[in-house]
């Protein structure tokens, strides 16, 4: 990231990955105003002291980064009782804050597959913002792309293992796409795939037609995966790859793998069993109880929306040549920046800030609606 800037006046706390970092500063850039990313310590903490607070009027936290927001909000409120200047900063979460009442945040912008209950100050998005633009208000119709056929191989999670097994499998559908399609295959890694995973990789495309390409930091290649794919096969793991590909408006298939079940969606599943669903989300929303996600029924809901299919084995050729229908409209990011515009306050506090925007009329605000991703 580039260095800190302690003028800006919306402040992203970095948790140094590369998916979560993208969705905030897409999300920043939305907003019109120069923006900062502040480096954290260990165990996502804020640093030991900020030289300047006078600026700051937004805070965009991501995930494990929430009570570290909560802390530099409290740091600014006893700078300005010590006489400083400027604000109280408004906090804007990405993600599901655990263990944290929601109150305790201006507005949550909860992930698809996370399980986290509404609330007054809660936007629910249908996919990440990965890939997401103002620009483009509905998904492109990808046109003559010449890129064939791509998978994006994420890497073992809280939520998802790779297996061996898994990984084969994953190469023989990519094989069977792209010949159904007549184009040519490649596996992409990311920034989490292992020493491990990607051995196997390398052991099951070696002597194939499949090209494959490991993550480096110092090369384009997912992006120019992104640009040029004809058809995109994503891991179940990575929920950004999945937006990613899906708003390239290219055909993609979800790659499924083996579940791997924590304490807290144990917890959940059998409070819910119970009955006690509204009693759980009480006790989320007071912060009492943290939450968990619920990729199967996010993944469900992409399949029966149309957003993607599932790859299975037994699919016939005419199932193989799917693509899905263009022009979908994309509104989450236009919904986040209208409801960040519209939080009490902040629009006049950055008013005489280089290149602010103006207030968006009540009646976009009062459309600025969640699709039901959930």
């Amino acid at each position: 990231m580039t260095s800190f800037n302690p003028e800006a006046p919306v402040w992203i706390l970095d948790t140094a990955r590369l998916g979560e970092m993208a969705q905030c500063r897409v999300l920043a850039e939305t907003l019109g105003v120069p923006f900062t990313f502040l480096p954290l310590g260990e165990g996502f903490s804020l640093p030991p002291s900020v030289p300047d607070l006078s600026a700051l009027r937004l805070i965009l936290s991501f995930g494990n980064t929430a009570k570290a927001a909560l802390a530099l909000r409290e740091r600014c409120m006893a700078y300005l009782q010590a006489g400083g200047t400027g604000l109280r900063p408004l906090i804007v979460h990405l993600g599901r804050p655990s263990h944290i009442p929601a109150a305790a945040f201006d507005l949550i912008i909860v992930l698809p597959q996370d399980d986290y209950p509404l609330a007054p100050n809660m936007l629910r998005l249908a996919l990440p913002l990965n890939g997401a633009s103002l620009s483009r208000p509905s998904f492109p119709d990808p046109g003559a792309r010449q890129g064939g056929t791509v998978a994006l191989y994420g890497a073992a999670s809280k939520h998802f293992t790779h297996t061996l097994a898994a990984t084969r499998s994953l190469v023989l559908f990519t094989q069977r796409l792209a010949a159904a399609n007549g184009e040519r295959a490649q596996i992409i890694t990311g920034p989490r795939t292992t020493a491990e995973e990607a051995g196997w990789l390398k052991t099951l495309t070696a002597g194939t037609d499949v090209a494959l390409h490991l993550f480096s930091p110092q090369t384009p290649q997912f992006q120019n995966a992104l640009a040029t794919g004809s058809r995109f096969v994503v891991t179940a793991d990575s929920a950004s790859m999945v937006a990613d590909a899906c708003r390239t408006g290219a055909p993609v298939w979800l790659f499924p793998l083996p579940a791997r079940h924590t304490a807290s969606t144990r917890l959940q599943g059998m409070m819910d069993a119970a009955g006690l669903r509204g009693m759980r989300h009480t006790l989320v929303r007071q912060g009492k109880l943290g939450s968990g996600a619920d990729f199967t029924r996010w993944h469900a809901w992409l399949q029966r929306m149309g957003y993607v299919r599932l790859a299975r084995p037994g699919l016939s050729t005419g199932d193989l040549i799917w693509h899905p229908a263009a022009g979908r409209a994309d509104r989450d990011l236009a919904l986040c920046r209208d409801r960040i515009l519209a939080m009490p306050g902040f629009a006049r506090s950055i008013r005489n800030t280089p290149s602010a925007p103006k207030e968006p009329e009540p009646a976009a605000v009062e459309q600025a609606a969640p699709c039901p991703a959930l």
